[in-house]
């Protein structure tokens, strides 16, 4: 298998574009109200919003992932992301339950801020690997350049798991290179 060093035009555009689409995402959530439009109810209503919070909770878990194995080894990323799980279910599951017996409803203060605090900062934590992925040109997921900045690089042996295939768009962009040159 071609592990490509460096990422190719394509993959630099493919990372564009999903920089685009982060900044879009995050510029739509966060405005001067901040995490207040989140507790109007009518939220849980928008398919958009589901959409991102299930993309959120992708990114938590394989960041969860990425940086754990850092630490730990990768023999225990995936105990490293249930884990995360765990405590991410545990802290909303805490706040609908502090909203229901406060305010009279789950959705609302807490749950509601945390789910947009939440939904924030993995975007935050996303535009800012894929923007240093593509000024590095690091191929595979966007998310292990924070793995790399830990001093942590990947190997040959290792795959560069990615959900939405930048890691196959390197591979296939390094053996069109290579059988072209």
């Amino acid at each position: 298998m071609i592990v490509p060093q460096k990422t190719g035009p394509l993959g630099r555009s493919a990372r564009l574009a999903l920089l685009a689409v982060v900044a879009a995402s995050l510029a739509s959530i966060v405005d001067s109200s901040g995490s207040a439009r989140f507790r109007n109810p009518h939220i849980l209503m928008e398919p958009s919003a589901w959409a991102l919070h299930l993309a959120m909770l992708v990114v938590f878990v394989v960041l969860s992932g990425t940086l754990g194995s850092a630490f730990l080894g990768r023999r225990n990323v995936r105990r490293i992301q249930l884990y995360a799980l765990l405590i991410l279910a545990s802290a909303v599951v805490a706040a609908a339950a502090i909203g229901q017996l406060a305010f009279g409803q789950m959705w609302g203060f807490p749950l509601a801020d945390l789910v947009w605090y939440f939904d924030v900062l993995m975007l935050l934590l996303e535009l800012i690997a894929t923007a240093l992925a593509i000024v590095a040109g690091t191929p595979g997921c966007e998310l292990n350049i924070l793995r790399n900045l830990m001093g942590h690089r990947r190997t040959s042996t290792e795959s560069a798991r990615c959900v939405i295939g930048l890691d196959a768009l390197d591979r296939w962009e390094a053996r069109s290179t290579e059988r072209a040159g």
